[in-house]
């Protein structure tokens, strides 16, 4: 082949496989993200129980958010039985790291099995701007069909705050349908299931049963951590996607979960699961932003 016709096809080659890849990412929405799901360390020597390969200290959020171009993060502690001093200081520990810098959500914690002081404790954080509250049946040992749970959540609605909680249980197979009758009896109450109940995903379908009655609020969402990173390639995948569509995808959002997934990987996952660029837009901002609006 001729020198020049070599050229002119390398060239041409070149261009192809540029523009291949320009199509590929602008399929892709590359705009600011809300991540829903961010565990900090607020206390001294937690930075290093979560991750072997990376710890959550303020600093390490704030650079990984920075390089991902996320916008806002929502920060997480998790309060413990008993120890309601303790629960204080996780709390304003997260509160005062949110007015310091703006672009962290605070998302405080009690524990349902506290009561009356888990209740006041709800208030006073709600007073001070808190509208998400995380509780994870799991490390903080409760059932989510107890009574004190119930009390918990009719609470959350009557302070307009969010409820936040873990919603896989490698214990309990029932954890969803309990969380769903208890999103169902507290319609007032907004929810969000983290990590979309992972490998037992298939049953927030009954979400759509929901939709049927009249008196059905829209109540559940879903941030789809951890999920997204280790289902979204996997058999699975058709089966996610489909449910998540099935269910709206207005009605899921971005988490990283970090330190325990890296950002960047959890954000390639979502992008590899085959959302349209309008459907990732919904899942890494505007589904967030409209939550967190209302």
């Amino acid at each position: 082949m001729k020198p020049t016709r070599r050229y002119a096809l390398t060239v041409f080659l070149l261009l192809y496989v540029l523009l291949v890849h320009a199509q590929k990412d602008t399929a892709h929405y590359h705009g600011k993200i809300i991540d829903m799901h961010v565990h900090i360390a607020v206390m001294p020597g937690e930075e290093n129980t979560m991750s072997g390969e990376r710890n959550h200290t303020l600093a390490n959020i704030r650079t990984y958010m920075a390089a991902a171009n996320v916008e806002k993060a929502a920060i997480i502690t998790i309060a413990q039985k008993g120890n309601m001093a303790d629960t204080r200081q996780r709390n304003d520990s997260i509160i005062a790291l949110s007015k310091k810098y703006p672009s962290l959500i605070p998302v405080c914690s009690v524990h349902p099995m506290d009561g009356a002081d888990a209740f006041a404790e709800m208030e006073r954080v709600h007073k001070q701007g808190v509208s998400i509250i995380k509780l994870h049946p799991n490390s903080q040992g409760f059932d989510v069909g107890a009574p004190e749970v119930a009390s918990l959540a009719k609470k959350a609605g009557e302070l307009h705050l969010v409820l936040l909680f873990d919603s896989y249980s490698p214990v309990d197979n029932n954890e969803i349908g309990k969380l769903i009758m208890l999103a169902a009896m507290n319609q007032d109450t907004r929810f969000i299931f983290a990590h979309m109940g992972l490998v037992n995903f298939p049953q927030l379908l009954t979400i759509e049963a929901l939709k049927k009655y009249p008196w059905y609020k829209n109540n559940i969402w879903c941030d789809i951590s951890a999920i997204a990173p280790v289902l979204g390639h996997s058999p699975f995948h058709d089966q996610l996607v489909w449910t998540i569509r099935t269910i709206g995808v207005d009605q899921f959002l971005f988490g990283s979960d970090y330190p325990v997934f890296n950002p960047a990987d959890a954000i390639k996952s979502v992008h590899g699961m085959g959302f349209t660029r309008a459907e990732e837009q919904l899942l890494f901002y505007g589904n967030a932003s409209r939550l967190l609006q209302q």
